[in-house]
């Protein structure tokens, strides 16, 4: 198991938590189940009481950055966290390993989504065999799409990255020998 795959996991746990009330209030505001899809909640809290290397790790992946805000502890050094108190979605490989995130800060007086990186594909890469593609322009929009229930046999949904279509999802497309149709969703 990868990092990415780890921190994931503990924000599936924290979805799931009693003190989740805010997060699991959007979500169901956005009609969307996070026993059904794979979503998670950063309270920003990963990395407290962990081991220096397991910060250095974070800051590697991009998931920490070092702040100049103070601390109330002698020796501690503060962090920006990637999707601080957002709810989050994992972007795969082909291999269907957590290689990206994606996170909406809900709770800002403008929400803010935001992609770790440029890696990977959310949902997951399409069954080669996908007779239809949707292409949305964000995670949240392939959520709700799946959530829906709208797709039949044989159809998949793709999120681009901000609307922009990356070198991954010409080559998950070009992958599918039966695709007969592409949809594109706009905002």
């Amino acid at each position: 198991m990868n990092a990415l795959e780890d921190i994931f996991h503990s924000f599936e746990l924290g979805i799931r938590s009693s003190k989740a009330v805010k997060p699991k209030a959007y979500l169901n505001s956005l009609g969307l189940d996070y026993n059904e899809l794979r979503i998670g909640f950063n309270s920003g809290q990963f990395h407290h009481n962990k081991e220096q290397e397991f910060k250095d790790q974070c800051e590697a992946l991009g998931l920490l950055v070092k702040s100049d805000a103070g601390v109330n502890k002698e020796g501690l050094t503060a962090y920006t966290v990637f999707g601080r108190y957002g709810v989050v979605f994992p972007l795969l490989n082909q291999s269907n390993e957590i290689v990206n995130l994606f996170a909406i800060r809900f709770e800002l007086s403008t929400p803010v989504e935001e992609y770790l990186n440029e890696q990977g594909i959310y949902p997951s890469y399409p069954h080669p065999l996908t007779k239809k593609l949707f292409l949305v322009p964000t995670a949240l929009d392939a959520a709700s799409l799946m959530q829906s229930k709208a797709l039949e046999n044989r159809e998949s949904v793709l999120a681009l990255h901000d609307g922009k279509l990356l070198p991954q999802h010409l080559e998950a497309i070009k992958a599918l020998t039966e695709l007969e149709e592409i949809i594109i969703l706009k905002n």
